[in-house]
């Protein structure tokens, strides 16, 4: 009678998930024609697995042991919740009642006829006692058996807590980085308690007080007989207890090799991705290319030329980078023109640049652009000139000690022009280092001439970043040296920066002063960002500069010159980003009176990748300053101007290909004082369609016409193509 608790227990609790009906998938990759649709669709059911949050199941992807932990955990909390909600009274009831059915039956079998002369008093009284000794047996089994169902019920929560113990040690291994037993050893585990309590389940039937309780209460039934019909309940329970159990080791069985087959697509999986791993890594250590063209003609109409002399100009830039390996990148950059109304090319840019984390960390060959040379060897000692072809190399000796070598020539063929220059630089400490520098020329057919060298120090000391250069020109003997001193500290938010100069009359490498004929100047200014003291983009800056001579005399000439600008910007939201813009410029060249500029600007644009986009933009400049040098009073042009501009454009993505459509128009007005020579208005119209292939080719025309409000009004004509490609 254990036995047939215990297979109820298992059955209802165990094998519900095998007793559910088919449901629908809750997950979005398990379709209804998959194999496996049913038993995801039933342990679904079940509540023995779960999907991920975005609704999948994963079938695919690795089952982890704490996965199935979970799963076993689950089937665990199942059966507890269920033994503790199942009504066992009608069960009981069902038992009770079985028992004594075959106990009359055994009892009817072994009556004997009565003797009629027995009085029928004597018969009723037979009876009676009868009927009360099954009823006191019938007390007695119910007892037993409700004591039996307790035992039985604190032997599964035994069961129970003894799985789950096991289940804390797994996951106390899996914590100390101990291997897991694997999902068979799981299994055997769990097959092995049930078998252990179904044994003492069985035993505890034999040898419990069931069959002595009958016995001892109903003296016509031998111990024999109750120990028979016992017998034959327990091996029928029993028999249905190890069918339930059968097809619960199934369940398992099945759903371990289910896990199995997992392991193995993982494990076949797991080696493809260490293919493709070791494929990534073989192109990665493969030289990969890379880089960008950019290819553009124009047509239009030079400015003072007739109708009759449109001309075609056509430029491009290609860039070409190659990581050749871990620890080497080269880069080759060409850029060339085709002159207007030529055929003949003219090669603008053409150099290739080696970047490494080797000792030889930078190798430039080509065309050396001043900008190249200024980190480097550009210390006072080499004139600031692009370089028509060189070499330029930074070599690290050691910690903290480099060497810069420069070799080229101003023009190709010009050999008096050759120059070589060197820099060797050394940092003790932070506060200070050592920086020294030569260069020479070499003309054709003669020794190197015309020399040059300099020392310098550098460093930064209390926050202040120092730089002191000297250098000599040994072309002449006197006052042929420079000395440059600079320094920029940071007081968040402003940053401060000083420069001084005194340049010898005689020293010719380069001019650091706007008047030759001064010989010192000096240059200081601020620039602060005010976002977070204000709550908008806001910038501030100034500057001033004195230049001026030493030693003059009376009667000479006035050369000094005083110069400050001051310029401002902030950009914040309205209804667009709104930008404001401000400057002005005060030059006293001289002594003469003081020359300004102001300039202000005031825009707004809404840009976006794709969809409308539009922009436009009012400015007033007096006394326009050609670009903005503000030092030298030859480039305030004494004109005032007003410049009006709106801009609107259209982007849609038309079939994964991005079409652009732009339109421009400036608006150029004069602002010419009475008297003075009149200038004309210009209004340029420009329309631009782009077509982007992919995100990294894409296609432009253009079309513009520039219309000069002057009598006879006229127009000029432009139009360009363009081509960029980045790989």
């Amino acid at each position: 009678m254990k036995m047939k608790k215990l297979a109820l227990v298992l059955v209802v609790v165990l094998m519900a998930s095998a007793a559910m009906p088919a449901m629908a998938s809750p997950f979005a990759d398990v379709p209804a024609d998959h194999w496996a649709y049913d038993s995801v669709a039933e342990l679904a059911a079940a509540g023995l697995i779960e999907g991920y949050p975005d609704g999948t199941y994963g079938g695919s992807r690795m089952m982890t042991r704490y996965e199935a932990a979970m799963v076993f955990a689950r089937a665990l909390n199942r059966l507890e919740s269920q033994i503790a909600n199942n009504n066992l009274l009608p069960e009981l009831d069902k038992i009770k009642a079985e028992l004594m059915a075959e106990i009359e039956a055994q009892m009817a079998a072994a009556d004997k006829p009565v003797v009629e002369t027995i009085e029928t008093k004597v018969i009723e009284q037979r009876i009676d006692e009868q009927a009360l000794a099954r009823i006191r047996a019938n007390e007695i089994a119910i007892d037993a058996l409700e004591g039996d169902m307790a035992y039985l019920e604190a032997r599964m929560l035994g069961l129970i807590d003894g799985i789950r113990f096991d289940m804390n040690q797994l996951e106390e291994q899996q914590v100390t980085g101990v291997e897991p037993p694997s999902m068979d050893e799981i299994e055997a585990l769990i097959a092995a308690r049930i078998q252990e309590s179904l044994l003492d389940v069985a035993s505890g039937v034999k040898e419990t007080t069931i069959v002595e309780r009958v016995v001892s209460t109903t003296p016509e039934m031998t111990k024999q007989d109750v120990e028979f019909i016992a017998e034959a309940l327990i091996r029928e329970q029993v028999q249905g207890v190890e069918r339930k159990v059968q097809e619960n080791r199934d369940l398992i069985v099945g759903l371990v090799d289910w896990v199995d087959e997992l392991d193995a697509d993982v494990t076949v999986l797991k080696d493809d991705v260490a293919g493709l791993k070791a494929s990534v890594a073989d192109l990665e250590k493969a030289p990969r290319l890379s880089g960008d063209l950019t290819l553009k003609g124009e047509y239009k109409l030079p400015d003072g030329a007739d109708e009759k002399e449109y001309v075609l100009t056509q430029t491009g830039a290609l860039t070409l980078g190659i990581k050749a390996s871990d620890t080497t990148n080269v880069k080759a950059i060409l850029g060339f023109k085709v002159a207007a109304g030529s055929l003949v090319d003219e090669l603008t840019n053409y150099r290739v640049e080696v970047d490494s984390t080797t000792p030889i960390s930078k190798v430039v060959v080509g065309k050396i652009a001043k900008g190249n040379l200024s980190p480097y060897v550009d210390r006072y000692v080499l004139a600031s000139n692009d370089h028509a072809f060189g070499g330029l190399g930074k070599i690290n000796i050691m910690d903290d000690l480099t060497l810069d070598l420069f070799v080229g020539q101003k023009a190709v063929g010009a050999h008096e022009n050759m120059q070589a220059a060197a820099a060797l630089q050394y940092k003790f400490i932070p506060e200070l280092g050592l920086r020294l520098s030569g260069a020479l020329q070499k003309p054709t057919g003669e020794m190197f001439v015309n020399y040059a060298a300099g020392i310098g120090l550098f460093g930064e000391v209390a926050g202040v970043t120092y730089a002191g250069d000297f250098a000599m020109d040994f072309n002449a003997d006197e006052k042929n040296f420079i000395g440059v001193l600079e320094a920029e500290t940071t007081l968040d938010p402003v940053t401060l920066d000083l420069k001084g100069i005194y340049q010898g009359e005689n020293y010719a490498i380069r001019n650091l002063l706007v008047n030759t004929d001064n010989a010192f100047a000096v240059e200081g200014g601020l620039k602060a960002g005010l976002k977070d003291l204000l709550g908008f983009d806001a910038n501030l800056g100034g500057r001033a500069y004195y230049e001026g001579a030493i030693g003059a005399e009376e009667g000479d000439p006035d050369t000094s010159i005083i110069a400050f600008k001051l310029d401002a910007d902030a950009t914040f939201d309205v209804f667009v980003p709104v930008t404001i813009e401000g400057r002005f410029v005060g030059n006293i060249t001289g002594g003469a009176d003081m020359e300004s500029n102001i300039f202000a600007k005031l825009s707004a644009a809404q840009k976006g990748d794709y969809g409308l986009r539009y922009g436009a933009y009012a400015s007033y400049e007096k006394n326009v300053l050609t670009d903005v040098k503000w030092k030298d009073v030859a480039k305030f042009t004494g004109n005032d101007d007003a410049k009006f501009g709106a801009n609107v454009g259209y982007g849609v993505d038309w079939s994964g290909a991005k079409v652009d459509l732009d339109y421009n128009a400036d608006f150029v007005l004069p602002i010419v004082p009475e008297g003075d020579p009149e200038r004309d208005m210009t209004l340029t119209n420009k329309l631009v369609v782009g077509y982007g292939f992919t995100n990294n080719v894409k296609l432009t025309f253009g079309a513009s016409v520039k219309s000069t409000f002057s009598d006879p009004l006229a127009n000029r004509f432009f139009y360009d193509a363009g081509l960029t490609v980045k790989f």
